[in-house]
């Protein structure tokens, strides 16, 4: 766990950067869509890649590399903190092959479950959080708290909630695989409970959120 931490400290920064771009992608996904189904192909320092069939010729088919693609991700900051994790692994003596590929994919697994929940806190409404809260304090509650905690927002944050009603506000926690909803009655979810553990570990507070 502290190999893990010393990691997750050298990448913070970029973790933010990607994190960003993930909520980007998530929020103009269709506008994204759209302009790649028009694009006919893409440019990138050192090569082309066309959306039609390729060249029949052989002589113009060229192989590309593990080495080509890296290449096209590099970046200054990014080569320094590939540089950081390498020095990392070799002085908590993880030098073969089977051991950083252990390490490298538990906390990319990390990562990418951090990336979930910084995108579900992004949007996160507090009455909903507070459903949370509820049901991780009760094995079991009827719907009917949730219900009554979705009235008392939409009495607090009208206009904000105008356009949103219960079934959605509802849905949302439901299909981030944050509760169960078992007829008349609501449980939360193993997920549930680790994205209230992450908000606690990184100090997200309510005070700024609404609804």
């Amino acid at each position: 766990m502290e190999t893990f931490l010393k990691i997750l400290e050298v990448i913070k920064w970029p973790l933010v950067v990607v994190a960003i771009g993930v909520v980007a992608i998530v929020c103009f996904r269709r506008c994204i869509a759209a302009f790649i189904n028009r694009a006919r192909g893409f440019k990138y320092p050192g090569g082309e890649i066309q959306a039609g069939p390729p060249p029949q010729d052989p002589a113009e088919i060229k192989v590309g590399s593990a080495e080509k693609f890296l290449q096209v991700l590099d970046s200054p900051v990014l080569l320094d903190t590939e540089k950081a994790i390498r020095e990392i692994l070799a002085k908590e003596g993880i030098a073969t092959a089977e051991d950083k590929e252990k390490v490298l994919i538990r906390h990319l697994a990390i990562t990418q479950l951090n990336l979930v929940f910084l995108r579900i806190d992004f949007l996160i409404y507090l009455g909903q959080l507070k459903i949370l809260e509820f049901l991780n304090s009760n094995p079991t509650a009827p719907k009917q708290m949730a219900r009554d905690v979705y009235n008392a927002a939409v009495t607090v944050y009208p206009e904000v909630l105008k356009d949103y009603p219960f079934e959605k506000y509802l849905g949302f926690l439901k299909t981030n695989n944050l509760i169960l909803e078992h007829e008349e009655t609501l449980s939360i979810t193993l997920f549930g409970r680790e994205f209230l553990t992450f908000l606690v570990r990184m100090a997200r507070n309510a005070v700024y959120r609404v609804g």
